[in-house]
């Protein structure tokens, strides 16, 4: 079996896809194919209806329903999890679980404090079950975003003095485990992500802005998150964003935010003299 490097070779024996929505699903399920990795796709219930399109899943299963895709990797001999792409968060005052699930949700009542506190509690019984939670750049390294600047593009003094408020800003919401991002212009906060998503939240800040121009779109990891699972991602639309709320660029967390169609991102950027940088 081929893989990334010799390090994955020996590694995965057989890998389950756990998908959800968005673009890094079906970037995974093509890398493994070219690489020739031994993977099966479980498809979460209601999500991933572009990855569905290309790829038939070998199992469905519902959020309410983990002990069966348990016991379908189990099966399967699986070794190895790699839980990707965006996910609607249920009602659990709606769900019927199964029996894993209703133990775990038992389990973690008194500790959820928020969506990644549940992936990462999730994650530990998932490993307590004897398999590998692996990250998604295992599989696809050149996603992760660079330090430094990206493109031609750099941040000037004012940008620079609201990367380190906003930083520090952003940093503070996600240990409430709230939001990734927020929109800061001249040491003031304009938007602070939430339920509505990235792109919401950006084009939401263009009526807060204090000037026309300016203005700065920051994303982070949150403090204490599990890295393997749920890494926050940016790509074109993000930067479209961006771009029709007026501001003058992006601030990553370095090493912790995927880029998503990295070329495109950075040519896009360039086209419309936006700055990127890895923070």
């Amino acid at each position: 079996m081929q893989s990334v490097n010799q390090k994955m070779e020996t590694k995965i024996r057989k890998l389950a896809i756990i998908a959800g929505d968005g673009d890094i699903p079906i970037k995974l399920v093509a890398e493994c194919i070219k690489k020739n990795i031994n993977y099966v796709l479980i498809l979460i219930e209601g999500h991933g209806k572009d990855l569905k399109k290309l790829y038939k899943p070998d199992f469905v299963v519902s959020l309410s329903k983990i002990g069966k895709a348990i016991k379908f990797s189990k099966s399967a001999k699986v070794s190895d999890i790699i839980m990707v792409g965006g996910v609607k968060r249920p009602s659990f005052k709606k769900m019927i679980p199964d029996l894993w699930t209703a133990k775990f949700l038992a389990k973690i009542g008194s500790k959820i404090s928020g969506d990644n506190s549940i992936l990462s509690n999730l994650a530990k019984e998932l490993e307590r079950e004897g398999f590998n939670i692996l990250s998604a750049e295992d599989i696809l390294p050149n996603l992760i975003c660079p330090k430094g600047v990206i493109g031609k593009f750099k941040p000037d003094d004012n940008n620079k003095k609201d990367i380190k408020i906003g930083f520090e800003i952003a940093k503070n919401i996600g240990e409430n485990d709230i939001g990734q991002s927020l929109v800061i212009q001249n040491g003031l906060v304009l938007a602070v992500e939430a339920a509505e998503g990235t792109d919401s939240m950006i084009l939401r800040s263009k009526s807060l802005k204090i000037e026309e121009k300016g203005g700065i779109f920051i994303k982070v990891l949150k403090p204490n998150q599990d890295n393997r699972m749920d890494r926050p991602v940016v790509g074109v639309n993000t930067l479209k964003a961006v771009l029709n709320s007026g501001l003058d660029g992006l601030a990553l967390e370095a090493n912790s935010i995927f880029i998503l169609n990295y070329n495109s991102v950075v040519e896009f950027a360039d086209n419309n003299n936006l700055f990127i940088i890895g923070v």
